[in-house]
């Protein structure tokens, strides 16, 4: 274990095979942070002593002018030795849950859309999370992605992902082929996002799409079990670019068991169908709520641009980005 001073402030412990932000999460520190992968660059830290392991000196994360002022990301250093950073610590990234790492097992898999697997994993101790976080899940050592928990947390232990098949991914690929799936060795490490569940008074918005769909699955459905959101109306926005990638009300109403607090609209962006609203989700989301979207809380999960889209609308209908709870994913 090395010891990671942070310049001025708290220190933590990181073991040489972790990485800085997330050992610091681990102790529940709020070193701020999105995806987890070096895409969003929210972790720029710099150090000021010590050595680390950079493992992706081109993440996207950092911009020419940041490698220049020798910034790097704390979800890619290793730390070579005792070390001393320089990071600004956020009271509101502080973990709810402290993320953990754990061996899993495959409990089981299904299909919920043509491209859509929910699989199923088993550790030995409870599932805790909030609705809306994420997991990293490791196969084989090797294979790292970032996927969002569409279960409530449990007592049992189990872990439930909605992972969209990616033409040429090396993961999905593999979760995909049974047998290739059965013979993997998985672990996982858990919970992160800050985009999770809030107790906020207003009704909420769910925006999903493509490879978003499990995290809203999970804010609906805390919001049906949650005492303190009992009477919380939930409008859910799905986009798909053809009929095949959505659910019908009813499939909606079955898995969050909202009954009638729920509002189900669906949408197509490359095929026209009769009774399926056909454009942008965040246009479909201006013609449905226009002014009354201010009111509402507003959680969104999917492809960058989409993301990108929601908040641009939200900032133009001035609605503050206290209200906006997305996690950065690239």
């Amino acid at each position: 274990m090395y010891n990671i001073q942070i310049d001025g402030q708290s220190d933590f412990h990181c073991a040489p095979d972790d990485v800085l932000l997330r050992a610091g999460l681990r102790e529940g520190l709020g070193i701020p942070y999105e995806c987890n992968a070096g895409g969003c660059g929210t972790c720029k830290i710099e150090v000021l002593s010590g050595e680390v392991e950079n493992l992706w000196e081109d993440a996207p994360g950092l911009s020419d002018r940041d490698k220049r002022k020798g910034r790097l990301l704390a979800c890619q250093c290793r730390p070579k030795s005792d070390c001393v950073i320089k990071v600004r610590l956020d009271e509101q990234c502080v973990p709810k849950v402290l993320p953990k790492k754990k061996k899993v097992t495959l409990k089981h898999v299904q299909f919920v859309t043509h491209d859509i697997l929910e699989v199923h994993l088993q550790s030995d101790e409870p599932a805790q999370f909030i609705p809306g976080q994420y997991a990293l899940i490791w196969v084989n050592q090797t294979l790292l992605r970032a996927y969002s928990m569409s279960n409530l947390p449990n007592d049992e232990g189990v872990w439930v992902f909605q992972i969209r098949r990616v033409p040429e991914g090396k993961m999905t690929n593999l979760l995909f082929d049974e047998q290739s799936r059965q013979q993997a060795e998985i672990q996982m490490d858990g919970p992160y996002g800050l985009a999770h569940l809030q107790e906020q008074p207003r009704p909420i918005v769910c925006v999903a799409g493509g490879s978003g769909l499990a995290p809203m699955l999970a804010i609906a459905r805390g919001v049906a079990v949650n005492p303190h959101l009992q009477h919380h109306k939930v409008w859910f926005f799905h986009g798909g670019r053809e009929q095949r990638d959505l659910f019908t009300e009813n499939q909606l109403r079955e898995w969050t068991e909202l009954g009638d607090r729920l509002n189900y609209v669906p949408a197509t962006s490359s095929e026209l169908i009769d009774g399926i609203r056909s454009g942008f989700i965040h246009d479909v989301i201006n013609e449905v709520l226009g002014e009354q979207l201010i009111q509402h809380e507003i959680y969104c999960a999917g492809p960058p641009p989409m993301v990108q889209s929601i908040e641009q609308m939200a900032h133009r209908a001035g609605i503050p980005q206290q209200q906006i709870h997305f996690d950065r994913f690239f």
